[in-house]
């Protein structure tokens, strides 16, 4: 009865009491077709089964933060074969995403068309309105349609699987499993609401301890062939940090969503499936540091466990995408495959566990997602790729389904689209006006505090930041949705509302160092003073990386012609930091092309002491012993700095005269 009464939500619904939408087409069109031709009413009984003309069904494949620098490698060397003959067959491109990368900003932008400010999902986490403790982002929180409501509003049925910010599952016209499906505890019940029908819970259960089981020692042998009996059972109750626990929740996660979306595709024939996969993501947090070709700092142990663990992951991923491929080809389905972002698995990627980063861990995400569609109609495609922004995939679904565009969405198709849509023609649709939020009935009972541990454990959650909301504030914003909100109206020159909302996050939580740093950044230029008192602030409250943004910060001012400015904040950095080698040597080098040869000296000696075996330092200390005219002392700082790096020539010819 409730799918029934959420179709009536539509003007089309109105009429569709007790009939589904197909039905109601098919009758229509018999109806209309018998008072022009009594002959057109033995072709209706033909094609009552059948799909209008034009409307083939769309699997979508969400992997998040896949990267062509990475999946280009497997291809070559043959790890991924069914991607190699996808692209070869189909036409692919790379999607440019948001900024701040983040997964539930970017898939909502990506499943809705338009813009975070618009969509309101603004960060992973929320204030639960009833008990005021932080939860995962929720569904209610979407203030705009996703692509599955549009569908159902042009009487498409639909499936969807662990998307982000889909809990409650939505009393959709299709499947709904939400993102609260699979927890991080073995054993750990679901809440209430992370399926829809209701019906489908029990079956839904069965399918997680499925996936649960087949992710045995065996199965975790295929990656860690070292592993033993002990070290796997500790791994289910150990910290998702752990690189053998984080690895059994993606692949237990990743099978489960496979499984059930497949299952869903073969039984329910959907119009349209959404299946997202975190794991290409999460792998890329938890053992990119140990990945192929070896970094410094990394122990032949570690790189011998661990660095093998993303191509088979991958490769497993391909074995996948083939499944996928398959259930296409029995649906005469389009295929479409993409990720909201890339990933830095090459230079810059990180050196170390992204649990210690926190809340740093977009900053390993490339702006360069993935996207690839594919027709089993067709083959031997090829081509040079394409390119596009993530915020054209929910209209590029639209137009593959052949349904009408989205008022409102500005965002076109993407080129490479034309190729397979057959796009509604007529007006565009306001699919806003029939679409209700999900409503969140009661707090949730169970799952929350798993579902935190695991964005901890990947880098998006500080393990410092406030667990409940401030005594008195009702609402569900968190700090970090008020800074997002903040970046967002800043790039878009609003920058008077940019600099409330910053300040909305400094009053929610005045020990975090993000809101100020944030505020310091868009005062720079109009208010330095304030700006500077704002970013020691910052400094204050723990900043993870205050040198850079310190000495970025002088750079910028050096480089406006405020020669004077740089160094003063330079010397009170190195009164706030006064074992910072680098904020030193900056501050000597700074000191020198003021002529201020004392400055210099006492900067670079300083510098010195902190780092013996910093060239740079002596270098600093030498041509600053040359300002104050003790040529013996600058001989030696030159020679002590050529012995640590030879490869110095003007520093030598300087020592030769």
């Amino acid at each position: 009865m409730k799918n029934v009464e959420y179709r009536m939500r539509n003007e089309e619904g109105a009429r569709l009491r007790g009939m589904h939408p197909q039905s109601f087409r098919v009758r229509f069109a018999c109806a209309l077709a018998m008072t022009v031709s009594l002959l057109t009413t033995l072709s209706c009984r033909e094609t009552k089964q059948s799909p209008p003309v034009g409307n083939r069904p769309v699997i979508f494949v969400g992997l998040d933060g896949a990267d062509w620098q990475l999946l280009d490698d497997y291809v070559r060397d043959g790890s991924m074969p069914v991607l190699a003959s996808l692209e070869r067959e189909g036409v692919a491109g790379s999607l440019t995403t948001i900024h701040p990368p983040l997964s539930p900003i970017v898939w909502t932008t990506m499943m809705t068309g338009v813009d975070p400010l618009e969509h309101r999902i603004l960060d992973f986490t929320r204030f639960n309105p009833s008990t005021g403790t932080r939860e995962p982002i929720t569904a209610d929180e979407r203030a705009a349609p996703a692509i599955w409501n549009m569908a159902n509003a042009q009487h498409r049925r639909v499936a969807v699987f662990g998307m982000w910010a889909t809990w409650p599952a939505e009393e959709i016209d299709g499947v709904l499993v939400s993102d609260r499906m699979f927890t991080v505890q073995q054993g750990s019940a679901p809440p209430a609401g992370s399926v829809w029908p209701l019906a489908r819970e029990k079956a839904t259960l069965a399918a997680r301890e499925a996936a649960e089981r087949a992710v045995d020692l065996a199965a975790m042998r295929e990656y860690l062939p070292w592993l033993g009996d002990a070290t796997f059972e500790s791994a289910r109750s150990a910290p998702l940090g752990d690189p053998v626990a984080g690895l059994r929740r993606i692949l237990v996660e990743t099978r489960l969503y496979r499984d059930l979306a497949l299952a869903s595709i073969r039984a329910d024939a959907p119009d349209l499936t959404i299946a997202y996969f975190q794991g290409t993501d999460a792998v890329g947090h938890l053992f990119a540091p140990w990945a192929p070709p070896r970094q410094s700092g990394v122990s032949d142990l570690d790189f011998e466990r661990y660095s093998g663990v993303p191509r088979r992951y991958f490769s497993q991923v391909d074995a996948m995408l083939g499944e996928f491929r398959k259930a296409a080809e029995e649906r005469d389905a389009i295929l479409v495959v993409a990720s909201d972002h890339g990933f830095l698995w090459k230079e810059g990627r990180p050196r170390g566990a992204t649990s210690a980063l926190a809340p740093t861990a977009g900053k390993w995400h490339r702006d360069e997602g993935i996207y690839l569609i594919w027709d089993p109609r067709d083959g031997m495609r090829g081509g040079s790729r394409g390119s596009g922004r993530i915020e054209q995939v929910c209209p590029t679904i639209l137009a593959l389904l052949g349904m009408p565009a989205a008022e409102g969405i500005a965002a076109k198709p993407l080129d490479d689209a034309a190729r397979f849509a057959k796009a509604d023609k007529g007006p565009a649709f306001n699919y806003r006006r029939v679409y209700r939020r999900a409503r969140v009935s009661k707090p949730d009972a169970g799952g929350s505090e798993e579902s935190l541990e695991q964005l901890r454990a990947l880098g998006y959650l500080g393990s410092g930041e406030r667990e409940s909301a401030p005594e008195g504030v009702t609402s569900t914003r968190t700090p970090g949705s008020w800074n997002i909100e903040g970046l967002l109206l800043s790039r878009k020159g609003d920058r008077a509302k940019a600099i409330e909302a910053y300040e909305q996050a400094m009053k929610l939580e005045p020990a975090s160092p993000t809101a100020y740093l944030n505020l310091s950044r868009e005062l720079a230029k109009d208010d330095p003073k304030r700006s500077d008192e704002l970013l020691f602030a910052a400094v204050e409250r723990g900043l993870p990386d205050a040198s850079e943004q310190i000495i970025g910060r002088a750079i910028d001012r050096r480089r406006d012609g405020d020669l004077a400015g740089a160094i003063a904040l330079l010397e009170r950095a190195s009164k706030a930091r006064p074992a910072d080698a680098q904020i030193a040597i900056l501050l000597s080098r700074h000191c020198l092309e003021a002529r201020d040869c004392g400055c210099a000296s006492a900067s670079a000696r300083r510098a010195t002491e902190l780092d013996e075996r910093n060239a740079m330092a002596h270098a600093l200390a030498g041509t600053a012993a040359l300002c104050l005219g003790d040529e013996a002392a600058a001989r030696r700082e030159f020679e002590r700095s050529l012995a640590i790096d030879p490869e110095q020539p003007e520093l030598r010819k300087l020592l030769g005269r």
